[in-house]
């Protein structure tokens, strides 16, 4: 029999920490059983699309973001939705649209319309207010909810009843990286063996907070002139953040890598993980993160049942000298125990895919029977 088809509905499917968690899952999963397609909100070429059409998947695309046109895109949603008839499950991760795809999935009778909270709020902007008010429909015509943390399922869910699934990664490839990737890749990026190297892996933009990491940066620096901070990522605060580092005086001193596909090494390289951010969910970073055995320093606006390793640090945004006080004075040793931390945890992709691929196929049958 051939494998039921899934709509998984994103924004696009760039290299940011949701994209991310659905493509450990799609790797993960028996694509003999369960077939994964994408509808973007964007038309543009996206850092995963390459692996999506080798793994068998399908892309669709709607440019509501690009022309600003809604009825073309209400238009465009109900002749999808009609001329792809095999989509009897829909799995949306871009909350702020789906007041408008779940009603024209459900008209075009859709039967499983899943929805799935990756955040805990909003970015504090004009757009993540238009956001808010947008989800706040979201969950109107749900069929089954899913949430990557307790806080953020409360959030976009309220009262309806939902299940937490865990971010889960390729846990061996975060723990156990190619032999030599350290080395080599502090040798890629001009950083001596002894020095410091703090990362941090996130789209630029206000949620992930560069503006403070740089701040903090700015002390530990001080203290240690030898440190570097490796950022990882792209976005439309980029240039900002290249601005603020070289009116600190730190251009030297931070390495703007772009994103890149060897994150396991990339973690490797470093020495200590940083996670200013505003806000998350239950970010995927942080996971990898710790499954690499850094020691990781956090904002404590970030939910701590994140932390699910040994050295993982909560500390107040309202001082960056508290974390360079913090980040100088711990021992940047790896844990030797996070393997096993994070699949006790549930933080295998393994165990999530196979959660996912028993609802899918569970309720495929439900609805056919």
């Amino acid at each position: 029999m051939a494998p039921i088809r899934v709509l998984q509905i994103m924004p696009a499917m760039d290299a940011g920490g949701m994209e991310t968690f659905v493509m450990n899952v799609y790797r993960a999963i028996d694509r003999t059983k369960v077939q994964f397609d994408f509808l973007y909100h964007y038309d543009k070429t996206c850092f995963y699309d390459e692996e999506i059409a080798a793994l068998g998947g399908r892309i669709l695309k709607l440019t509501v973001r690009q022309d600003n046109n809604l009825p073309r895109y209400l238009r465009a949603l109900d002749s999808l939705f009609v001329e792809n008839p095999q989509y009897r499950i829909i799995h949306g991760h871009y909350s702020g649209f789906g007041m408008f795809y779940n009603r024209a999935a459900k008209r075009r009778g859709v039967p499983v319309r899943v929805g799935h909270s990756h955040n805990t709020a909003y970015e504090p902007n004009l757009v993540g207010t238009l956001d808010r008010l947008m989800s706040s429909r979201f969950d109107h015509l749900l069929t089954d909810r899913f949430a990557c943390s307790q806080k953020a399922g409360e959030m976009l869910f309220g009262h309806h009843p939902f299940t937490v699934l865990p971010n889960g990664i390729p846990v061996d490839a975060f723990a156990h990286p190619a032999p030599g990737a350290r080395a080599a890749l502090r040798a890629e990026f001009g950083v001596a063996e002894n020095a410091p190297l703090l990362g941090h892996v996130g789209r630029f933009s206000a949620q992930k907070n560069h503006s403070g990491l740089l701040d903090i940066f700015a002390e530990v620096h001080r203290r240690r002139p030898d440190a570097r901070l490796l950022l990882l990522g792209t976005g439309t605060l980029e240039a900002d953040a290249r601005a603020k580092a070289k009116a600190l005086g730190l251009e030297d001193a931070v390495i703007f890598a772009g994103v890149r596909s060897d994150t396991a090494a990339c973690y490797a390289a470093m020495d200590a993980f940083l996670l200013p951010s505003l806000f998350e969910g239950l970010p995927v970073v942080l996971v990898e993160a710790q499954t690499a055995g850094l020691p990781c320093f956090v904002s404590d606006t970030v939910d701590r049942g994140a932390a699910f390793a040994d050295g993982v640090h909560f500390l107040s945004l309202n001082s960056p000298a508290a974390w360079a006080d913090a980040l100088c004075s711990a021992p940047l040793r790896r844990n030797p125990d996070a393997l096993a931390q994070a699949r006790a945890a549930g933080y295998d992709v393994r165990t999530s895919a196979q959660r996912l691929q028993e609802f899918y196929l569970r309720r495929y049958a439900e609805v056919e029977a």
